[in-house]
């Protein structure tokens, strides 16, 4: 399941990325941040520790994994706002369309992990 999982993430990623250079390439060149690829890469590696979590979580009963979810969310989302913090302290210029790159790509991630849990919950069940 998680190697399912994984390919499927880096197939998003892939088309994700594809996408956003002809994005930054043509239509919004002024807006290209050299850490883009560091933020793809960054929203991979949490994916894919918070969805070992929520896997593992699954084996329990449904008020435990609720907790080991709401719990795995609160996580993800305190790391998120530090990370951003510290970008934006490091980097006060490009702070706004750092801001706006993270929070559009946290919210495609956020839609491609749920509807992905979705999915191997099903099959697991």
């Amino acid at each position: 399941m998680l190697k399912k999982y994984i390919i499927r993430l880096l197939v998003f990623s892939a088309i994700l990325s594809a996408l956003s250079f002809g994005l930054f390439s043509f239509v919004l060149q002024q807006y290209y941040l050299p850490v883009f690829p560091y933020l793809i890469s960054f929203f991979i590696i949490i994916s894919i520790l918070v969805h070992v979590i929520l896997l593992k979580a699954s084996n329990f009963r449904i008020a435990k994994f609720s907790t080991f979810y709401m719990g795995s969310t609160t996580a993800k989302l305190f790391l998120y706002i530090i990370f951003l913090i510290i970008y934006v302290l490091v980097d006060k210029e490009n702070a706004v369309p750092f801001l706006l790159t993270f929070f559009v790509l946290y919210f495609l991630y956020t839609i491609f992990e749920t509807f992905s849990l979705l999915i191997d919950l099903k099959e697991k069940n």
